[in-house]
């Protein structure tokens, strides 16, 4: 098991709103990576796959419309 703390936030849109990446944990190689997100507006911590997040519009880094 692999656990990484971002050194920078990033913002994500998740199924319960925007939130922060706080951790990513990984388990091995057949298992995908897991994203501890704390979300803005009720400062809950969840847990979410991959494919269930997508990173917020960042124009100063060239992440524009999607």
């Amino acid at each position: 098991m692999f656990i990484y703390e971002p050194n920078q936030e990033l913002e994500v849109d998740t199924p319960k709103g925007r939130g922060r990446i706080y951790l990513v944990t990984e388990y091995g190689l057949e298992i995908e990576k897991i994203f501890t997100v704390i979300i803005n507006s009720t400062g809950q911590i969840w847990e979410f796959r991959n494919q269930d997040i997508r990173a917020t519009q960042n124009k100063t880094v060239g992440r524009g419309d999607f």
